[in-house]
């Protein structure tokens, strides 16, 4: 249910004189809250230019394009790549990141972001010399907390307080979602669908549960019922963009009030975004200093971020005495930890699907982690593409190419699946079908560097040079720091 909704409400004919000003007040105040902004889909009017040193890339913000280019040794701009920005995401509180729509309907994470605290910097994820530059999706489950649906809108009031349809039609509390009226946990569960993440990487933080899709989730329901969450079994402690609800729940104000004394509205009002001044008071009767008001600024510090260091967060793992080291730089450290649920309970199955997936995260999964992965998730193309490759490498063959053909039929343009058919026959003398496949795999997605280097390496194989060549040079244009495809450019060109 958007603003513009709640104005129909407004004026309704079945309206109250309270409804209609109430109504008016959240459509105003709504707006102007960050998920109000979540996305703004009005045309970008940045102009900047920014000099990553860790990957010495340089980019150009003009109006709705972003330009990528590196300087050779003749002070010529090289590996040029140009994207036009569809959309924003983020209110500018803290953060705006850009994303690219493909024509074939990809999102794409741009690499340059603009930042409250330290202006124009890389976006959340790339500030490392071997970022993915333009080549990282925005999928269902990151969208689900930036977007009202699938095709990117803002957020509006459905997400907390569900279908509005028959309250339009009918106004009256039975037909309407009011969090304010749910059992505590449950109105909880309406800010953690979005505002609960254990991580951002180096694990699987979360899990839906069978049958869920990714915005399936209806405010008003258990969050338990729509995923399952993980965190660290060693409790190793990290700051990162999205825990305020993560942090929250471990810190001694929530765990140590009675069972529902605590939850985000109890000092966030969700229609204004503004703090409730006095909500330590309820507990702390004798307030440290003069001003109550200020109890955040000593024990809810505002800190940088580990997974995005350009950005100054909140911690609300509220402290009597906060103790932290501010990060320098992102860490993407991908580390073997075990996993146990956090705060709700797990199907034993999700647990296990969680550990497994980590496993292959690593490359560490063997052919019979990747079976009961995929007997755990029977349907999944991912898993079933997992395990041909783990069979692959083991040289059960034939195996492993039945499950390629079964992964295709349910995703035909899983990129994966494609690449490695089309090796497989490619190393077989099968160049025909392989590039057939590969041809697919670049239709799918135009800007992936592997495809283009298992063009380039099946194009040598039949002494087809120039087309081998071009294969390599798009590979490098799309990825300027792949080493694969710069080693096999520069063993073409030697004399043979």
């Amino acid at each position: 249910m958007n603003a513009a909704l709640w104005l129909t409400l407004a004026f309704s004919s079945d309206a109250s004189a309270a409804c209609t000003l109430c109504h008016l007040e959240i459509a105003a105040a709504f707006a102007r809250t960050g998920m109000g902004r979540s996305i703004s889909l009005a045309p970008v009017r940045d102009t900047a230019a920014f000099h990553h040193r860790g990957s010495n890339r340089h980019y150009r913000i003009s109006g709705s394009l972003m330009r990528r280019h590196q300087i050779d040794a003749q002070g010529v701009e090289v590996n040029v790549v140009e994207k036009r920005i569809g959309f924003a995401i983020g209110s500018g509180n803290h953060a705006v990141t850009y994303v690219h729509r493909s024509s074939e309907g990809r999102l794409v994470q741009l690499p340059v972001s603009k930042y409250a605290l330290d202006g124009w910097a890389m976006s959340p994820g790339y500030d490392r010399a071997a970022h993915l530059d333009f080549r990282r999706e925005v999928g269902e489950a990151c969208l689900f907390c930036h977007s009202a649906g699938r095709q990117p809108a803002p957020i509006d009031c459905a997400r907390c307080h569900g279908d509005g349809a028959a309250h339009a039609a009918k106004p009256s509390r039975g037909n309407i979602v009011n969090p304010k009226r749910l059992p505590p946990q449950r109105a909880l569960d309406v800010c953690l669908q979005c505002h609960l993440e254990t991580a951002s990487r180096g694990f699987p933080d979360s899990l839906r549960l069978p049958g869920r899709a990714a915005f399936c989730f209806r405010p008003g329901e258990a969050l338990a019922d729509y995923k399952a969450f993980f965190d660290r079994a060693d409790g190793a402690g990290r700051f990162e963009l999205n825990h305020a609800g993560y942090r929250l729940l471990q810190s001694r104000c929530f765990t140590q009030s009675p069972p529902g004394a605590r939850t985000c509205t109890t000092c966030h009002d969700p229609h204004t975004a503004q703090v409730r001044k006095q909500s330590c008071a309820g507990c702390h009767s004798t307030p440290h200093s003069r001003e109550p008001s200020n109890c955040a600024g000593c024990h809810l510090p505002k800190r940088r971020t580990e997974d995005a260091i350009h950005v100054h967060m909140t911690d609300h793992r509220i402290s009597r005495r906060p103790v932290f080291n501010e990060p320098t730089r992102e860490d993407h450290t991908f580390a073997p930890v075990d996993l146990t649920p956090f705060f709700f309970p797990a199907p034993a199955a999700l647990l296990e699907l969680a550990r497994l997936r980590h496993l292959a995260d690593l490359g560490r999964a063997t052919p019979p982690d990747h079976r009961r992965w995929l007997a755990l998730e029977p349907q999944s193309p991912t898993a079933m593409t997992a395990l041909a490759v783990a069979l692959l490498r083991a040289g059960e063959q034939n195996e492993a190419v039945a499950f390629l053909q079964r992964a295709l039929l349910a995703e035909p343009r899983n990129l994966s699946a494609l690449n490695a058919l089309a090796v497989h026959h490619a190393a077989h003398g099968r160049y025909a079908p392989a590039l057939d496949l590969l041809q697919r795999a670049r239709t799918a997605n135009p800007d992936h560097p592997l495809t283009w280097i298992n063009l380039g390496v099946t194009f040598e194989a039949q002494g087809r040079r120039a087309e081998a060549e071009a294969a390599y040079r798009q590979a490098i244009r799309h990825q300027p720091d792949s080493s694969e495809a710069r080693r096999r450019l520069q063993a073409l060109r030697q004399p043979q």
